[in-house]
């Protein structure tokens, strides 16, 4: 009775199992498969140009893993910049996106104005509102996004003017208006160094760090080096993350660094000649050249322009956790956009110029195109100015 009781069993499993396949054939149950978006890129296109002004914010999206290109069509700001020759936008995407308001720095005239509910105008506190005036030295300024604060350092310390013995380095945060009371954070600076100018900065005073290049004129052409201020809830902390040997001894070299965060890790640009790396968490951070990034750099470089007066240095951005990497076209009429990820591995390419943008897979085959009037730009993650 046991045999043909399994038997019986058996057979029932096995008709049933033939009928359920039978039964999702013909009703069209087979499991679907889902494409891999993959990640997206905002940008703003900015339209309607006149010699001083012009309006962006029509949010241009990037679909890297379709290679696709998607534009809202509506401008949310409009920018007046008369005297300066164009300065770049501090915007982070979201919904709203946020915009830092700007300055005229001869007449102190509010540079941009929203015209769409779509855009939130962060302007930062009195005190911090001006980068660079006659009256005051400059300061680097980001914006702390979970504190709804700007933070701001002088560029260059003046170390030289204080008391020996008791150099210190002061970051002051303060939340965006109605702006709530100021706070500051007064850190000692590692004896032996002489020079001080900051050169990136990313967070708050609770969870955040400030990134400097230092010299130390007791060793004579000594490399610079680069050393981590992190400030960790209201108190800050040193580490040094090494020389600059591989980048001829400095990243300010007659033009100012570029910067973009993915996470933790921090790149960095100088001249033609490197893409350096730190990862900001690490215990022991130290200055690093990604390979595969490099090499895609070498190969920008030898295909760009060749009729330039100084070196030509690649520009940085980041999104949803992308590296991009924007260089000029050989012509000067146009320029690429590669989006790796933290392997180096490209991931999608862009070419654009005055009269459209073309989107590119990993493999070089082209995706999608649209036209754009005018220029455009990658959000900016930490609104560092």
């Amino acid at each position: 009775m046991k045999t043909m009781t399994s038997r019986y069993c058996s057979r029932i499993v096995t008709f049933v199992s033939i009928l359920l396949a039978v039964v999702l054939v013909t009703t069209g149950c087979t499991p679907k498969v889902v494409p891999v978006e993959g990640p997206q890129i905002s940008m703003m296109v900015e339209t309607n140009f006149t010699s001083s002004e012009y309006d962006a914010g029509a949010l241009l999206l990037w679909n890297i893993g379709q290679s696709t290109l998607q534009t809202s069509g509506t401008s949310v700001v409009h920018v007046t910049d008369s005297d300066n020759g164009g300065l770049p936008l501090y915007w982070q995407p979201g919904s709203p996106v946020r915009v830092v308001q700007q300055w005229n720095y001869l007449s102190k005239k509010a540079l941009i104005t929203t015209i769409s509910k779509d855009a939130n105008l962060l302007t930062p506190p009195e005190g911090m509102q001006y980068l660079l005036t006659k009256d005051s030295a400059p300061i680097q300024r980001w914006y702390a996004s979970d504190e709804n604060a700007f933070v701001n350092v002088p560029e260059q310390p003046g170390l030289s003017n204080e008391t020996p013995g008791t150099k210190t380095i002061t970051i002051t945060e303060q939340g965006v208006a109605p702006a709530s009371k100021a706070q500051t954070l007064t850190v000692p600076v590692p004896s032996g160094l002489t020079q001080i100018d900051v050169v990136y900065g990313s967070g708050s005073i609770t969870n955040g760090f400030v990134l400097v290049e230092t010299r130390d004129k007791v060793a004579k052409n000594a490399a610079d080096s680069l050393w981590l201020l992190r400030m960790n809830n209201g108190a800050g902390s040193w580490a040094r993350c090494g020389d600059l040997s591989a980048f001829d001894g400095e990243i300010i070299a007659g033009q100012d660094p570029s910067f973009a965060r993915v996470g933790s890790l921090l790149y960095f640009t100088h001249s033609h000649t490197r893409i350096g790396c730190i990862d900001t968490a690490a215990t022991s951070p130290s200055v690093t050249l990604p390979e595969n990034i490099n090499t895609l750099l070498a190969k920008l470089y030898s295909n760009g322009p060749t009729n330039t007066e100084g070196p030509l240095q690649a520009q940085l951005a980041s999104d949803n956790g992308v590296l991009i990497i924007e260089y000029p076209a050989a012509n000067w009429n146009g320029g690429y956009d590669y989006a790796v990820d933290t392997s180096g591995t490209i991931l999608g390419s862009l070419y654009g110029n005055k009269i459209s943008i073309v989107s590119f897979d990993a493999k070089g085959k082209q995706g999608s195109s649209i036209p754009t009037p005018g220029s455009t730009s990658f959000p900016s993650i930490d609104l560092f100015q």
